[in-house]
């Protein structure tokens, strides 16, 4: 699988650094990249268990846009985390006693946790944490109920990672653009009422003259 979630993570990373003036994006994201580099060193520093397959750089980046999600967000909602780790949850339940009964069972249970997260939370920064606070409960929840139960599991699960990583980064994309043409129309409709403001000052002050 292209790795579609790093590279657009990293991206996000770099453009904090760069400050891009279109777009506004958080300074505190600049940390993403770091965390990525660290995780690879760690993974590449150590050897564990097989059984878990540990990905310490997005559980790295994980960690830090939960850490700024909690920080940024105007409301810290636990209930959208929880309904999330119910989702992931259920998913994985399901995946393991039924394999294969739904032909996209991937695409189904990523849509749904990503609408959990949606309809659960207010604002962007709660949804991200939904979205990362809940897969970070779910690698907790998978390893004390499925230890001995699975012989290889990926932690986090890798094509959950790509979704949420895309979806999350579009719907902020598409805010921000939504915002940026608010903000367009608002700025010439002011310019609209001054000259008209100043129009109507002239005229009057003509028929005074």
């Amino acid at each position: 699988m292209f790795p579609i979630g790093e590279w657009l993570l990293l991206s996000v990373g770099f453009l904090a650094w760069a400050e891009w003036p279109i777009f506004r994006i958080d300074k505190s994201l600049r940390v993403l990249p770091l965390a990525w580099i660290l995780g690879w060193i760690i993974e590449d520093s150590f050897t564990l268990s097989l059984t878990w397959d540990w990905d310490f750089p997005r559980v790295l980046v994980l960690v830090a846009v939960s850490w700024i999600a909690w920080k940024r967000a105007k409301c810290r909602e636990f209930p959208g985390i929880l309904v999330t780790s119910i989702c992931l949850l259920a998913q994985d339940l399901f995946v393991l006693n039924e394999p294969g009964i739904l032909s996209y069972d991937r695409w189904l249970f990523a849509v749904v946790f990503l609408a959990a997260a949606f309809f659960s939370t207010h604002d962007l920064w709660s949804m991200t944490l939904a979205l990362s606070g809940g897969m970070l409960i779910n690698m907790g929840l998978v390893m004390f109920l499925f230890d001995g139960v699975v012989r290889y599991y990926s932690l986090p699960n890798a094509f959950l990672w790509h979704f949420s990583s895309a979806a999350c980064l579009m719907i902020a994309a598409l805010r921000q653009i939504r915002e940026y043409n608010q903000i367009k129309k608002s700025l010439r409709t002011g310019m609209i009422v001054v000259q008209e403001s100043i129009t109507d000052d002239g005229g009057t002050y003509r028929k005074d003259d």
